[in-house]
């Protein structure tokens, strides 16, 4: 094992330290990545260099494998090494693909609040929110439930003063 190997070894363990704290699983650097698959389509085209930093993320967790398990040479570059630092960092400041992510859903979830407090029409997507269609309609036909008997009782008031004023 050269001193790239192992610099990058000792770098993969920091970086899958993180993400193991962060999202809480055994596996940091494999839960990461699992999670960026799962995140879903309209989210990822909003973040720059998400495909990049998924592909590389990959790769170098495919280095460490290999470099662990002996499983022959490895070409491990100074580059792999200073990506990963580099990974390393955005990770600490929070400025990585799933910190992105997070951020764009929680604008998206604020703005969709503030539209629907100002009784604005919004347009959802399928695939990031559910959004129960029923709700409002029952609480309308309870308030209109409730509209009828006020107007009946009021109508029933009147006639009522009417027969007995004569």
């Amino acid at each position: 094992m050269d001193a790239i190997q192992i610099e990058l070894l000792e770098e993969h363990k920091y970086v899958d330290s993180i993400c193991r704290d962060m999202l809480n699983a055994e596996k940091g650097v494999t839960a990461y990545i699992e999670q960026m698959e799962a995140t879903p389509h309209a989210i990822r085209y909003k973040i720059a260099g998400w495909d990049d930093d998924y592909r590389k993320l990959k790769h170098i967790r495919w280095l460490r494998n290999q470099i662990a398990h002996n499983t022959g040479d490895v070409e491990c570059t100074p580059s792999d090494v200073a990506w990963l630092k580099a990974f390393h960092n955005r990770l600490l400041t929070q400025n990585d693909p799933l910190a992105d992510a997070y951020r764009i859903m929680r604008e998206t979830q604020n703005r969709v609040k503030v539209q629907t407090a100002k009784s604005t029409p919004v347009m959802i997507e399928q695939e990031d929110f559910s959004y129960d269609h029923g709700y409002s309609s029952r609480w309308r036909k309870v308030l209109i439930a409730i509209a009828s008997v006020a107007v009946l009782a009021v109508v029933a008031g009147v006639i009522i003063w009417l027969f007995n004023a004569k």
